[in-house]
């Protein structure tokens, strides 16, 4: 099935939870919060600043949960992005 966003909206995959800092230290999950980057698979005709593909940091509060092909992921405005990871 195909999505495609309206407006300024984002279709996100959750990415994976880091369990360990940098340094190699287990995290305790309790702390971390919902810091969990999102890979964006699909945008809105809107979206100016990110594009498909990109990892990003967002408000996971202000996302919609949604049902893709059996697969949960979220839609997002774009404002509601924190943040692009550069690689």
């Amino acid at each position: 099935m195909n999505v495609k966003p309206l407006k300024d909206r984002l279709l996100i995959a959750e990415g994976k939870k880091d369990t360990t800092s940098a340094s190699g230290i287990i995290l305790d999950s309790r702390g971390l919060g919902n810091t969990t980057p999102g890979r964006v698979l699909a945008i809105g005709p809107d979206v100016k600043e990110v594009s498909v593909g990109d990892t990003v940091y967002l408000d996971w509060g202000k996302s919609l949960p949604v049902t893709v092909d059996d697969a949960q992921r979220v839609m997002i405005s774009e404002k509601d992005v924190i943040a692009v990871l550069e690689e």
